[in-house]
């Protein structure tokens, strides 16, 4: 992980030197408190997404899900409710403990993902426990100002509209 690291931050550091390198950087951690200081230093903004809302998370299962055998009546309104708390990481997850509930019943024909396979999931899985202040305690650059709520808009509309792509919407 050190060499990985170490590589990752000299590749930086060239786009940083070089006066023709037009490179945006946008990164995203359910852990911010994990970054280390040298990684702190090369990012000039931070900005908190959030959770996602209720609709937002159904849309999330509804892509993680896309391309797996479900059964027609999967309500993801009602998961999206069960998983109130959970990030996009915390949900795929989920969806990726679910698929593997009708794998392991022996059956001699594979049956689709059940409604009650996700809920079933969503009941004994963890969701990642990040407290909405843990990126105050952290020490960036600069304090927050009218640039970064505008990079704050703009990566919620970002993620609004990836989701949208690939959901079909």
């Amino acid at each position: 992980m050190a060499n990985m690291k170490t590589e990752f931050m000299a590749l930086w550091d060239r786009f940083s030197t070089d006066p023709n390198a037009r490179v945006m950087v946008l990164a995203a951690t359910n852990r911010p408190s994990e970054l280390d200081e040298a990684m702190m230093r090369r990012l000039p903004q931070a900005f908190e997404i959030g959770m996602p809302e209720c609709k937002e998370r159904a849309e999330i299962l509804k892509v993680t899900l896309k391309g797996e055998r479900v059964e027609p009546d999967i309500d993801y309104d009602h998961l999206a409710h069960l998983c109130k708390g959970y990030t996009g990481s915390d949900i795929f997850e989920l969806c990726k403990k679910a698929a593997y509930l009708p794998i392991r019943e022996i059956l001699e024909v594979p049956r689709p993902l059940s409604q009650l396979d996700l809920e079933n999931v969503c009941a004994t899985s963890k969701k990642t426990q990040v407290a909405a202040g843990e990126y105050c305690g952290l020490r960036w650059s600069r304090e927050p100002d009218e640039v970064e709520a505008a990079i704050s808009e703009i990566s919620k509309q970002l993620v609004s509209q990836f989701i949208n792509l690939q959901s079909g919407s």
